[in-house]
């Protein structure tokens, strides 16, 4: 049964809220998608939203539709912009009138945390990784996204990073942490309401056999998501009737996207491993694929794609650190492997492979039930919305 949510209620402010949230830049990607969601639930409860930050590939998505965007230059660690960016803020908060003001990056959050405090509205900040502080400079640095009237933790992982790593200062106060898990559109990442002409043309379009079997890793070329594991994971596997789809922007890792393709002739795998850029419509492709793989080599604060082939009641298999251990249940759930470990994920994906249509179908059907419950887009929402309210008592 497909969850509804075409009216669901976010509740609603007692008085109009205008709330300011501030990225980088409004290009793809899983904060930005997020960003937009949100703008649509605080219009949804009655209030009023703003996003400032730089142009990006989404600025014209039709989810800014009754969103106020401010163009600023946001995508910055310059100190010398950061402190001109606060200035912009403080003036853009006192012309619009902003209630409000949210930051999901370290850049933009030091520029929203000098407007909060000189114009004395509140600042909450969503904490969406475990940002790297190998010096005292870059924990300062990371510091400003716990710092918030509200930090938001996006899994029980990033809670307990935020506790760890700032419990030692005298400003840290647990007490305004809350954890609101990332959530997902449950329609659209459903198998039955996914086309199957669109998964037909899918595969003509990427050229694969009827027959075919396929893994499936969506997300970025980046080195820290593991591409380079899964490929040489995948010329160990014994089933020789499968493909390899890496479906991601190579946009500013145009190197490592020549590496990868120099990995894939050095095994002889170029009639079997396929590169496209990322796609928006992104459901045909997990329905397509028989086995999701998420091989990151660094702990992420959630793995928003593990939640989405769990809602597509799909196969999927990751690195056992970070967010991914909050999400799987290993061999319930999902499979967790070491990082980097080529010899342990083709081992599980040779295992996955084999796995009969009855046990696909039962660990489809426990994946789904897990994501309803814990991972809808619509609880999300709302318990944002909830702290909204709270700090303003609106």
């Amino acid at each position: 049964m497909v969850p509804h949510s075409t009216h669901f209620s976010y509740g609603s402010f007692t008085k109009s809220l205008t709330i300011l949230q501030v990225i980088p830049a409004l290009k793809s990607g899983g904060v930005e998608i997020e960003t937009l969601e949100v703008a649509s639930a605080i219009l949804a409860a009655g209030g009023r939203p703003i996003i400032a930050c730089a142009q990006g590939t989404l600025s014209r998505d039709p989810r800014t539709k009754g969103v106020l965007l401010k163009t600023l230059p946001l995508n910055t660690k310059n100190p010398l912009q950061i402190w001109r960016n606060a200035k912009l803020l403080k003036e853009l908060i006192r012309n619009e009138k902003v209630d409000i003001i949210h930051a999901r990056s370290r850049g933009p959050a030091w520029s929203a945390f000098k407007a909060s405090k000189e114009t004395g509205i509140p600042f909450i900040t969503t904490y969406h990784a475990a940002y790297k502080s190998r010096s005292f400079f870059k924990t300062l640095y990371n510091s400003v996204m716990a710092a918030g009237d509200r930090v938001i933790a996006i899994s029980p992982f990033i809670e307990q990073h935020i506790k760890t790593k700032y419990a030692r200062f005298r400003w840290f106060d647990p007490s305004k942490l809350r954890l609101i898990p990332r959530g997902i559109d449950l329609e659209y990442f459903y198998p039955k309401t996914v086309s199957p002409d669109k998964v037909t043309r899918l595969r003509q379009e990427w050229d694969l056999p009827y027959k075919a079997r396929v893994i499936l890793l969506p997300g970025r070329l980046s080195k820290s998501k593991g591409q380079d594991t899964l490929i040489k994971a995948f010329a160990m596997i014994k089933s020789l009737n499968t493909f390899l789809i890496l479906l991601g922007s190579a946009q500013g890792h145009e190197a490592y996207r020549d590496t990868l393709l120099g990995l894939v002739a050095a095994l002889n795998l170029e009639d079997r491993v396929k590169w496209f850029p990322a796609i928006s419509d992104l459901a045909p492709a997990y329905q397509l694929a028989d086995v999701i793989v998420c091989p990151s080599h660094v702990p992420e604060g959630f793995g928003r794609l593990i939640v989405e082939a769990q809602a597509m009641e799909k196969p999927i298999i990751a690195t056992n650190h970070g967010g991914a251990c909050n999400l799987i249940e290993d061999g319930k759930t999902g499979w967790l492997v070491p990082s980097e470990d080529k010899k342990a994920l083709a081992k599980v994906l040779d295992q996955v492979l084999a796995l009969s249509k009855k046990e696909l179908a039962a660990m489809g059907k426990r994946e789904r039930a897990w994501v309803e419950t814990h991972f809808s887009k619509n609880s999300m929402l709302s318990k944002t919305i909830k702290v909204y309210k709270e700090v303003t008592k609106g």
